[in-house]
């Protein structure tokens, strides 16, 4: 007897280790929320990062969860009051790693509470369509398919920003040399509004090659430099010699528009990128070309990198007139 309890007690110190084991691993996937660097600032990188809540905070509800059930105290509450537990301490957590991202100079992101919630529901909705406990409990085929169908709901909630994003960046790498075309199809993925509005829209009929054709309505508002700002592009121009610019001016006024491009070693300054100035008559459509050698010799003191090529924005200038709209059709190189 006594060697049985000798052996009992050493079976119970692994289950309190694995406890400790448990709060340790949550302690550090809650630090990696709060303290992991960004490493990058591409969109792919943000939404990968976003994203990661889900499965960190998934991870976090299932080690709660296990902690939960290894306390005596709380056995009294239930299957579903475990996993009601496991989810709110997921959610509270969640809320505590935003606010104390604040003072290490991070923004606090209602979008990340949000990835975390759904993060804990998916993981905890999965495992319960498995777990031995909610197999002996009453109605146990109706609340494992239902946790089942909810978690596999929120785990395709959770991948779609990271699936989506990936699949915005190979039709991008399929349209090249195209940097952006909507005559057939609307997709603004990469071009961010800079004191503008987008809508899809019919190009008017005065200036469509054809019935039906597709452009990208810009409606400039009342700001600094008003446009279109086109965010990673495929970089390596090398191969080309023009940038072609399909662009409408529906305004009885001229528009004087800056067509600036940057590689990714721009300083910021203006006289470390290439900017020019052109006027886009009124009621006109017109294809700006611009040799891309001229491109190249844009920065006062070095060349820009054509095998590097960040960014480019087309904005209307300070004083040109007021003209409030434009369509924007395509982008390519030739």
């Amino acid at each position: 007897m006594a060697d049985w309890l000798d052996c009992s007690r050493y079976r119970i110190a692994p289950v309190k280790r694995a406890y400790w084991m448990a709060l340790l691993v949550i302690g550090i996937l809650l630090a990696a929320v709060v303290f992991a660097p960004v490493p990058g600032d591409t969109r792919w990188i943000r939404t990968l990062h976003n994203s990661a809540h889900a499965p960190i905070f998934g991870c976090v509800s299932l080690l709660t969860l296990f902690v939960v059930r290894g306390q005596p105290r709380l056995a009294a509450v239930g299957v579903v009051g475990q996993y009601a537990l496991a989810l709110a301490a997921a959610v509270i957590l969640g809320i505590l790693t935003e606010l104390l991202q604040i003072p290490s100079g991070r923004d606090a992101s209602l979008e990340d509470a949000l990835h975390d919630v759904i993060g804990a529901v998916a993981l905890l909705g999965i495992f319960a369509a498995f777990d031995s406990r909610v197999r002996v409990s009453a109605h146990s085929g109706a609340v494992r398919l239902a946790a089942a169908t909810i978690g596999i709901v929120a785990l395709v909630v959770a991948v779609a920003p990271v699936t989506r994003a990936a699949m915005k960046y190979q039709q991008r790498d399929a349209r090249f040399p195209v940097l952006a075309d909507f005559t057939e199809r609307y997709d603004r993925y990469f071009i961010l509004q800079q004191w503008a509005e987008f809508t899809p829209a019919k190009l008017p009929a005065p200036w469509a090659s054809q019935a039906g054709e597709a452009a990208m309505h810009v409606e400039l508002l009342d700001g600094a430099y008003p446009g279109l700002d086109f965010i990673e592009l495929r970089p390596d121009w090398s191969g080309y010699s023009t940038l072609a610019v399909d662009l409408t001016n529906p305004t009885p006024l001229a528009l004087q528009l800056v067509l600036r491009v940057h590689d990714a070693g721009h300083n910021d300054e203006p006289a470390d990128r290439f900017s020019r100035r052109f006027e886009l008559s009124p009621r006109t459509r017109q294809i700006i070309r611009i040799p891309l050698q001229d491109v190249a010799t844009g920065p006062s003191t070095r060349e820009l990198d054509l095998r590097n090529v960040a960014g480019m924005i087309i904005y209307r200038t300070s004083n040109s007139p007021r003209a409030s709209e434009l369509y924007f059709s395509r982008a390519w190189l030739e």
